[in-house]
């Protein structure tokens, strides 16, 4: 079984019996390496910010005992995903040896991390608990000013919240109309999301190279999966939208099975959406005039 069957094979076995995995109660923040203080990405911050574990970090078997602990007996290891780049000399070998000139510049390993809750002798540390309320809020308001290039943000009274790329307007209930603050920010992060892939920012929709229902659940994945990052990133809950579920269980199921690569592609797009949102990255012709 490949790395990416495995993934998509327990992301689908959820979908399945009614979960959308990746909605979930975040409280401490995004998964984290213990060792490097880095965020997980991509496709890992789906596998672990799907476990049903409270602390945020992660660690190699190896790395709890180098650091006076131990993995407690009889707990049960999560695969993440790396990526190894390839030298120029590893990439003129290969090409020499398949006689194929668009080899990857990279290709996926495997790796396995256990949660601090599965290990016994590491301190938990100090960032490592809920952020209050007040804090979760005022995160995720700081998102929206630091997103460049934002969209017409409108507030009125309607059901069906939406991106318009025509008018590039996101059109959103009133804060009244949601149960929490936390659901109103679940679906603003969700739309914009899907305005990050006009052509002025992402050019995401211009990418997609699938007949159109496969389009809309592969766009409808990418905004799911980056409302769930961006929710993780302030430790807001990311409530599910019971009205929604069951059909989109359905198409996210079908297309997962027929391409076991989508959910990687879906995860790498949402990533670098949420960095889009967060300020971290920049637009495409930016990117382009920079290099």
């Amino acid at each position: 079984m490949t790395i990416y069957e495995s993934i998509t094979n327990r992301i689908l076995k959820q979908l399945e019996n009614g979960v959308i995995p990746w909605r979930k109660t975040w409280s401490t923040g995004l998964p984290k390496s213990l060792t490097t203080g880095k965020e997980y990405r991509g496709v890992n911050l789906l596998v672990l910010g799907c476990a049903q574990y409270t602390s945020r970090y992660w660690i190699t078997y190896r790395e709890a005992l180098r650091l006076g602990g131990y993995v407690r007996k009889g707990e049960h290891a999560t695969p993440v995903i790396y990526w190894k780049w390839r030298t120029p000399a590893e990439l003129e070998r290969l090409q020499q040896k398949t006689g194929k000139d668009n080899l990857a510049p990279c290709v996926p390993f495997t790796s396995v991390v256990f949660n601090l809750e599965q290990v016994d002798g590491v301190e938990r540390p100090n960032d490592d608990l809920p952020l209050d309320r007040s804090a979760r809020i005022a995160l995720a308001d700081s998102m929206l000013e630091v997103m460049p290039d934002k969209p017409e943000i409108v507030h009125t009274v309607t059901s069906q919240p939406a991106y318009c790329p025509a008018t590039d307007r996101i059109t959103l209930p009133h804060l009244s109309q949601f149960e929490s603050a936390d659901a109103y920010y679940g679906t603003l992060y969700h739309e914009l999301i899907h305005a990050t892939g006009a052509p002025r920012r992402l050019n995401r929709f211009q990418d997609a190279q699938r007949d159109e229902p496969e389009k809309y659940s592969m766009e409808e994945l990418v905004a799911e999966f980056g409302a769930a990052f961006l929710c993780g990133f302030a430790g807001l809950q990311n409530p599910a939208r019971e009205a929604q579920e069951a059909s989109y269980i359905e198409g996210w199921a079908r297309v997962l099975k027929k391409d076991n690569r989508l959910i990687v592609h879906a995860a790498s797009a949402a990533q670098r959406a949420a960095d889009y949102i967060r300020g971290k990255t920049f637009a495409r012709e930016e990117v382009a005039v920079a290099a």
